[in-house]
């Protein structure tokens, strides 16, 4: 008798606990697993947005960089293109070519010398400071819509070529840089204007931009000539950035043929330069219509009222290369190195940085 209960008691101390069957260990150690990958998953995909949002932020700093250094080394071209596009000139003076300003430079300056030399950047700061944010947006942006593009049409199924992918987001990095800047291009042509026009004291960059608004009567008259620019800015940088990944191929089979790794940074600065003349010279009247919006006040809208219409006046009144194509040949002069060094140094400080 007494066997028996102690058997019953050694058979009880084997049983699990009510409500505790096979598997259970096992189902809350999945859960926890499941609970763990699901936060390294949120953790990655966080480290994934700060990277990228670090690598727009580097890009901007870089096409900041590259387009500062450009355009110091442009700057004397520059300067003399913003005079010749934007005097209508006459009689004899509309037969003299552009290569009279420059020792009109010189000479309004006191004559060959520092501060002859020094005037070809006179305004360069002002230059400067609208570039750093105009080229370090477009390149980062370029970067960023062409990748996004890349994503968006793997994932539908779509496949781009790479031109038409650098095409289309080149378009859009143009666009975004100059209805994010654009005031500051309005505020730098202002001021070279009235440096031209033998002004004793040019006004500040915010002081211009005041006083176009006061004398305007609106905070839209800081984007005069917009609507155009991005018209010509679209299509120039979408070119400029299509042509120029085609063109690192060619100068890397023809110039200096080297079929082995990635192209020299020779073949980068010619592919810059063959880019840049490229897209200039299709979008080149877009720019002299530009310039005259941006420099006439309400004058010059009247007379150019849209794109078409001030394409036609530029012409019937000037000319086709004396109008539309004003001060082209000069300009390639400015587009050629200018390119040419903004586009490799992006290239080389995006890949150092």
């Amino acid at each position: 008798a007494a066997a028996g209960p102690m058997g019953g008691a050694k058979t009880l101390s084997h049983r699990r606990p009510p409500g505790i069957v096979a598997g259970m260990a096992p189902a809350a150690g999945s859960s926890t697993s499941s609970s763990s990958s699901s936060s390294n998953s949120s953790s990655s995909g966080s480290t994934s947005g700060a990277k990228a949002e670090w690598r727009v932020a580097k890009d901007f700093a870089a096409g900041g960089v590259a387009g500062m250094v450009a355009r110091t080394v442009i700057a004397p071209v520059e300067r003399i293109k913003i005079i010749y596009q934007t005097r209508v000139l006459t009689g004899a003076a509309a037969s003299q070519g552009w290569l009279v300003l420059f020792r009109r430079v010189v000479d309004d300056a006191g004559g060959f010398g520092p501060k002859g030399i020094a005037a070809f950047w006179r305004g360069n700061t002002v230059a400067v400071v609208r570039v750093f944010p105009y080229l370090g947006v477009q390149l980062s942006s370029n970067e960023y819509y062409r990748k996004s593009l890349q994503t968006a049409s793997a994932g539908a199924g779509i496949s781009l070529s790479p031109e038409v992918r650098n095409f289309v987001a080149g378009g859009g990095a143009g666009m975004t840089a100059v209805i994010t800047t654009y005031p500051l291009d309005l505020a730098r042509a202002r001021m070279a204007l009235l440096m031209e026009q033998g002004a004793m004291q040019v006004p500040s960059l915010l002081g211009t931009l005041r006083h176009v608004v006061a004398t305007e009567g609106s905070f839209l008259a800081l984007y005069s000539g917009a609507g155009i620019s991005m018209t010509g800015a679209a299509i120039y940088c979408g070119l400029k950035f299509a042509s120029y990944d085609a063109s690192k191929g060619f100068c890397q089979r023809h110039l200096l043929p080297n079929s082995d790794g990635p192209p020299s940074y020779l073949h980068r600065a010619a592919s810059g330069g063959l880019a840049g003349m490229l897209a200039q010279t299709f979008v080149y009247p877009f720019d002299v219509l530009r310039r005259r919006l941006q420099t006439g006040g309400a004058e010059a809208k009247a007379k150019y009222p849209n794109t078409i219409v001030g394409f036609w006046r530029l012409y019937t009144d000037e000319g086709f290369f004396r109008g539309l194509y004003r001060g082209c040949s000069l300009n390639y002069l400015k587009t050629v190195p200018n390119t040419t060094v903004y586009l490799a140094l992006f290239d080389f400080l995006k890949e150092r940085f």
